[in-house]
């Protein structure tokens, strides 16, 4: 079977934004479980305006209890209760193997004009078992010989996430500046970017890129984290006393060297035309910490980027190879990084 000449394919934000008049089959894909459930409800919604009628001409199959979709004909041939239109969803496709997918898609057959089906693809695909099959239905396949479909796709690239997090923090009477959605758009799921906004909401109305920091500091260190911003923003004053309160003696000095050169590697990197999500899908580490570079990296010249990894590593190696004191080489690596212009 072939893909339907007419799928037609939008994301998220165009959807939600402006909602088309759904065709008989919709299939919701990317891995977006909340963005999912909000793109279902305004379909029944839209199908069905009469909330009380809902019950009487919703049916709802769960992938996670059933693979037997035999009567799926059945229900998409009923005929609605006092309204124009029958929804039928099929919800957790995702976890379904191959061979189901597969019988799922050719139960599916014509749908006629007063129904609506509705596949939630959403999620991470369950692992396939043994060779590749040759007739793998992915979120697109299961609109093969459908004469009109339309896919939503809620994955969102970063510049989606950053709309996404004006839209909710409005709808949460929020505001959030620049700096604070850079933080937050690094995050992996919406479902972590909400929980986020509705902490810091409990902080003010306004969300400021320094509230957005402090909430998204990784795991490990605290100190080693601020070390890196103050030397960052150039201030010198509040790295030596951080570096200070790190290294009670020469010893622990490889530490924050350590941090450092990773700080300016990252900078580097950003300097040659990487961006913080890039980096983090290509190192999966989290996007966080060349996130709070990014204003640095943009202000240095790709010379000066280099040349920072080098004095970096260079330090480093000459505080452990007992070349330098450790605590004394620190000291002078951060002036340095923290009086030089860009």
């Amino acid at each position: 079977m072939s893909p339907a000449a007419g799928l037609r394919k939008l994301g998220y934000l165009p959807y939600i934004t402006a909602p088309p008049a759904p065709p008989p089959l919709v299939i919701i894909a990317g891995k977006e479980h909340l963005l999912a459930d909000e793109i279902l409800r305004s379909i029944v919604e839209s199908a069905l305006p009469d909330e009380s009628l809902r019950p009487l001409n919703v049916d709802t199959i769960d992938a996670a209890v059933t693979t037997d979709f035999d009567d799926l004909p059945e229900k998409l041939h009923a005929l609605p209760f006092l309204a124009e239109r029958r929804v039928v969803t099929i919800r957790g496709a995702a976890e379904m193997r191959n061979d189901d997918r597969i019988a799922l898609r050719d139960a599916i057959g014509a749908i006629p004009e007063q129904s609506l089906l509705v596949i939630d693809d959403s999620g991470e695909p369950r692992a396939q078992r043994g060779k590749a099959p040759k007739d793998k239905v992915d979120s697109a396949g299961f609109a093969s010989g459908q004469v009109s479909a339309l896919l939503i796709d809620t994955s969102l690239a970063p510049a989606d996430r950053e709309r996404y997090i004006d839209r909710y923090a409005g709808s949460i009477g929020i505001s959030v500046d620049a700096g604070a959605r850079r933080y937050l758009g690094g995050f992996d799921s919406v479902d972590e970017i909400r929980n986020a906004l509705d902490r810091l909401a409990l902080m003010g109305k306004k969300i400021t890129k320094a509230a957005a920091e402090e909430y998204v500091k990784p795991p490990g260190d605290p100190k080693l984290w601020d070390l890196g911003n103050a030397v960052a923003r150039g201030d010198l004053d509040a790295a030596i006393r951080l570096a200070h309160e790190i290294v009670a003696r020469p010893d622990d000095s490889p530490g924050p060297l350590i941090w450092l050169a990773g700080d300016a590697q990252i900078a580097w990197e950003l300097t040659n035309g990487s961006d913080p999500n890039s980096w983090a899908a290509a190192t999966g580490q989290s996007a966080f910490r060349a996130i709070k570079l990014w204003d640095f990296a943009r202000k240095r010249s790709l010379q000066q980027a280099r040349d920072n990894v080098r004095l970096t590593m260079r330090v480093l190696e000459d505080s452990l190879t007992g070349k330098r004191a450790g605590d004394q080489a620190l000291d002078e690596l951060i002036i340095r990084l923290c009086t030089q212009k860009p």
